[in-house]
């Protein structure tokens, strides 16, 4: 059998030319990018922005110049290099044929711009300025979510203006929806490709919560209990822990997003506590959520029944019947239930300030280094935003918990909207409605 011919890693070589192009990549332009991108010049822009030529000796201006680079070069990446040399290819034939037939190629001319910026570049390198700031993922720059509602807002500035109100175009939905047609620097091509380029080329840090497990949570209440019960316990900090303690049964018990636990109402807390303490199909406790949730109009109620105690020991409704008792000795009515003394909701990281230092105690213990290794950062890994989420998620699919009942918990914004009450509709007649679904429900937090 002959040996296979070996090629040699050349400058000839595709090996080499993908390397050459990676090491370019987002650094030069390539041949063709000018023909299918709206491209001016660094200097042409800077006139039409400045209304002036730039200083050599100028530092503002040369840094104007390379954030303006920086923007052309973002747009001509937005489309891929296959892409490039295709259509460079088809433009190519264009020309030949026409040529050869004796006609004129059949493209648009290229025309000077209006002396203006009409394209956005103005504030396609106000973003560009920004992402070099410090990050609280990275200390060189921020990243592109956390930079794109410059864009935003800039577009909100002008559908305020008396132009966009002269815009009378619109297309409706059969539902009756109007979306009206923008004419405004945000949403022309150049914009739409720099936007596209950037978040391309711009790296994108993630540091995803860690979740909780029952056991860290089952540590984290017991911890809580022994301070709650300690009579040498100041006031403010006993009411502190029982409130931390509420929000993470509540929140760890229908698997919530961080913000959705301080939602909890107060009134109907209190007033409905004992609904389902003894129910013979499974003992529950209601949380009342209230809030404007996304995709609704308006403040909404959404009932959501939590099982009395979990598989593991997780006392939801101790806590909870405990934080209804206190809102009661304080008259809380209208505001949220996890609040503070003068009935203002608190804040995801005034919780944080309670279990982080139960945590890092329960770190040095040898016997959780599975829980919390040894090293880690409890600080940075361990929020209320979205660690009990993932952690009840992850808790009910090792209980054996059907993935239907999982989807439906954690899709419970959706599914409830079209029965989620207004705030002055009857919680009762709001809880019945949602009778074929609540043990379907409740066997969610039964199994952490």
């Amino acid at each position: 059998m002959p040996f296979p011919v070996l090629r040699a890693f050349n400058d000839e070589s595709a090996y080499f030319k993908r390397r050459k192009e990676d090491e370019n990549k987002y650094r030069v332009a390539r041949a063709g990018d000018g023909l299918i991108a709206p491209f001016q010049c660094d200097r042409c822009w800077f006139l039409n922005l400045k209304q002036r030529l730039p200083f050599q000796t100028s530092v503002g201006d040369q840094h104007d110049l390379m954030l303006i680079r920086r923007a052309n070069l973002d747009m001509f990446w937005s489309r891929e290099s296959r892409t490039i040399s295709k259509v460079v290819n088809q433009l190519k034939m264009i020309v030949k044929r026409s040529l050869d037939a004796g006609r004129r190629a059949p493209l648009e001319p290229f025309q000077p711009w209006d002396l203006n910026d009409f394209q956005g570049m103005g504030i396609a390198i106000l973003i560009l300025e920004r992402s070099l700031e410090k990050g609280r993922l990275n200390s060189k720059y921020l990243q592109f979510a956390s930079i794109r509602p410059l864009r935003g807002a800039a577009s909100d500035v002008y559908s305020a203006t008396a132009q966009a109100t002269q815009l009378r175009y619109a297309m409706k939905t059969s539902r009756g929806d109007v979306t009206h047609l923008y004419d405004g620097a945000m949403q022309s091509v150049f914009m739409e490709r720099v936007m596209k380029g950037m978040k391309i080329r711009m790296p994108e840090d993630s540091e995803r919560n860690k979740p909780f497990s029952s056991v860290m949570i089952l540590f984290i209440l017991n911890q809580i209990e022994l301070e709650y019960l300690d009579p040498s316990t100041p006031p403010d900090r006993r009411r502190m822990v029982l409130m931390t303690a509420a929000y993470l049964c509540a929140t760890f018990g229908y698997s919530l997003r961080g913000w959705e636990g301080l939602w909890l109402d107060a009134f109907r807390l209190r007033t409905y506590i004992e609904v389902g303490k003894f129910d013979p199909k499974g003992g529950h406790v209601l949380i009342a959520l209230l809030g404007r949730f996304k995709g609704e109009e308006g403040d909404r109620m959404h009932v959501l029944p939590i099982a009395n105690k979990s598989k593991s020991g997780i006392p939801f409704r101790l806590w909870l019947e405990r934080l209804a008792h206190l809102l009661d000795q304080e008259d809380k009515k209208d505001c949220p239930a996890i609040c503070d003394e003068e009935g203002y909701q608190l804040t995801a990281q005034s919780i944080e300030e309670v279990f982080h230092p139960i945590l890092e105690r329960m770190q040095s213990i040898p016997k959780y280094s599975e829980e919390l290794p040894v090293g880690m950062d409890v600080r940075k890994w361990w929020r209320a935003d979205r660690s009990m989420r993932r952690g009840a998620e992850i808790e009910a699919l090792n209980a054996g918990v059907h993935p239907k009942v999982i989807n439906f918990i954690h899709r419970w914004g959706r599914i409830e909207k079209n029965r989620g009450a207004e705030p002055g509709f009857d919680m009762l007649e709001h809880y019945a409605s949602g009778i074929k679904t609540r043990y379907l429900q409740i066997e969610f937090s039964a199994n952490l």
